[in-house]
């Protein structure tokens, strides 16, 4: 049985695993406006950047187990943030646990 998706951001992820989760933004919709969210992770530990993909309008976040097994444990601070040609804003600030 597949796991559900989240649909906000984990305070905590173990490297190996697939992690996933989904965004709902009304103002800053996935798909033909062109709006990309991202994610930039900043530890001692290291860097992480994340991009979601369009799932319809909603934003898909989908690490696979390849990717994640790289990532150093520690704590990071996280900014997510949308894009969509020369225009940035901050939908999320907060930290997380690599585990």
């Amino acid at each position: 049985m597949a796991a559900d998706i989240a649909t906000k951001e984990p305070t905590q992820i173990r490297a190996g695993d697939t992690i996933k989760w989904e965004k709902t933004l009304d103002d800053y919709p996935a798909g033909g406006s062109e709006w990309v969210l991202k994610y930039a992770f900043r530890g001692t530990a290291g860097v992480i950047d994340v991009t979601a993909t369009a799932d319809g309008t909603d934003h898909l976040v989908s690490i696979a187990p390849a990717t994640s097994t790289s990532y150093a444990s520690g704590h990071y601070d996280v900014l997510g943030f949308v894009e969509k040609g020369s225009d940035r804003y901050t939908i999320f600030t907060g930290r997380i646990e690599v585990l």
